[in-house]
């Protein structure tokens, strides 16, 4: 466990030192600032249209810094021969995997919760109340960024950060059409019905993270409803972390 922290401490430094990391971010400030302007030529719903807007913005920012950051963790790791160090230490390779998985987290996540404070800001400022229901819809992104991440180390362990943001935003897209998915699939042929099936449950729902919309009109998701969508990212964040480690041992290096 203390090579795994050590070697999240190490990513963690390595990720906030990027420059198109902090590009990003101020990038995504200056978003958040500007749904101030665009509230402002709302009719009366000013305060609606910046907390519409200003979620979907730490989202869409945070899934950029997301993929940015993991297509090419491990990939650079083992390009760079970085891995060769590591592993002639007493390292194991699940430590290197774990170890990228909770450094590029905390990195997510700080970057998240910064935009999170920017908003909150924001909305108060504007006229808004303390927009407490939107702390519980970032940290639901948050869990879905972590089930990205753990995707897109499983990628770069033996794919090119290219192909590993390819596969990633298409695994995004069919992650967040699942319920439509199993819909179709109960409508469907018997061979049709069994592959949307496997796709159903292979692939990620991220679906059950998005409740934005629920949030901005004010309407409150149960603790029940959250603590399972949390235990579903803990559980699949862990198979796909150990599929990548099985992965990289199996790897040449």
């Amino acid at each position: 466990m203390k090579n795994t922290l050590v070697i999240a401490k190490s990513t963690f430094r390595q990720t906030i030192r990027d420059k198109i990391l902090y590009g990003i971010v101020v990038f995504a400030l200056i978003f958040l600032g500007s749904t101030v302007v665009l509230g402002s030529l709302s009719l009366g719903e000013e305060v609606f249209v910046i907390r519409n807007l200003g979620l979907a913005g730490i989202y869409i920012f945070g899934l950029i810094i997301t993929i940015f950051l993991g297509a090419t963790i491990v990939y650079d790791e083992v390009e760079k021969r970085t891995t060769y160090f590591l592993l002639s230490k007493p390292v194991s390779r699940a430590d290197v995997v774990m170890g990228k998985f909770l450094g590029l987290l905390a990195a997510v996540s700080i970057t998240t919760l910064l935009m999170l404070g920017a908003y909150l800001l924001t909305v108060v400022l504007s006229g808004g109340n303390f927009d407490y229901l939107s702390i519980g819809a970032v940290f639901l992104q948050i869990m879905e960024m972590a089930v990205l991440i753990a995707i897109l180390i499983l990628f770069s362990v033996f794919t090119t950060p290219l192909a590993a943001t390819i596969y990633t935003i298409l695994i995004l897209y069919i992650g967040h059409l699942l319920p439509l998915i199993k819909q179709y699939a109960l409508n469907s042929g018997l061979v049709a019905k069994y592959i949307l099936t496997a796709v159903y449950y292979i692939f990620p729902n991220l679906e059950k993270f998005d409740i934005r919309n629920l949030i901005v009109h004010q309407i409150q998701v149960s603790f029940k409803e959250s603590a399972i969508s949390v235990g579903y990212a803990v559980i699949y964040v862990v198979l796909v972390v150990y599929l990548a480690q099985l992965l990289l041992n199996k790897k040449e290096l």
